[in-house]
């Protein structure tokens, strides 16, 4: 009996712990690499999105990756300043990709985000960060707070977008990487787990009075 009422206790808290929470990164920075002639030295500015538990979808020695697609994960940017108005943005991705790297050979620790578009197959927009000290990450796990700009030695995004005939492109230096949503915020369990456990914790305390009361009993009995 309590061997079933501790498995139900820790399957709750298990369940509890495995729920997603939503993250939600901001990036910005500044146009430097214009090969189309069309943002000139626009600043950009974007945020991704993406769920604590995203699957994973790559698990190397050295390298693991996470991605998902549709409402759990997005990504946009917009530019300020852009040689052409039209090319303003937003633009938008609804599938992503987090590739961390850690220890590659060089040495080399990456962090890496890709946006993409199932409805705009040029559409790309890029964080690369790239440590050629190898000293950025110390594991492999998938960062819940953005990574530090000054661990790096290279941090550019970069945004491929347009036609077959007409592509455009823009690369540029990132100069911020902040959480502005679901950083630090503590996992509660849901209604459902939560009267899992309480009803856990109940049913463990009867028993132990249960107990007692035998123990009583049979106490009284060998006077």
């Amino acid at each position: 009996m309590k061997r079933c009422l501790l498995v139900a206790l820790l399957t709750a808290l298990a369940i509890g712990a495995a729920q997603a929470t939503p993250l939600t990164f901001s990036f910005s920075g500044t146009v430097d690499n214009d090969p189309f002639g069309v943002f000139g030295s626009a600043t950009f500015g974007g945020v991704y999105t993406f769920e604590s538990s995203i699957p994973e979808v790559l698990s190397t020695p050295n390298s693991r990756g996470f991605a998902d697609t549709g409402s759990a994960v997005s990504m946009t940017v917009s530019f300020t300043g852009t040689l052409d108005p039209s090319m303003a943005g937003p633009y938008i991705a609804d599938k992503l990709n987090i590739t961390v790297n850690n220890d590659f050979p060089g040495p080399l620790d990456q962090y890496l985000v890709t946006g993409t578009s199932s409805s705009d197959n040029l559409l790309a927009i890029e964080l690369t960060l790239d440590d050629f000290t190898g000293t950025a990450f110390s594991t492999l796990a998938l960062p819940l707070t953005p990574p530090s700009l000054g661990a790096f030695t290279s941090v550019r995004f970069a945004l491929f977008d347009g036609t077959l005939d007409n592509p455009i492109e823009a690369e540029g230096a990132l100069q911020k990487l902040e959480c502005v949503a679901g950083c630090g915020v503590v996992l509660l369990p849901e209604p459902s787990t939560l009267l899992v456990l309480v009803a856990a914790l109940g049913a463990l305390g009867l028993s132990r009075k249960m107990r007692r009361a035998t123990s009583a009993r049979s106490a009284l009995g060998h006077r």
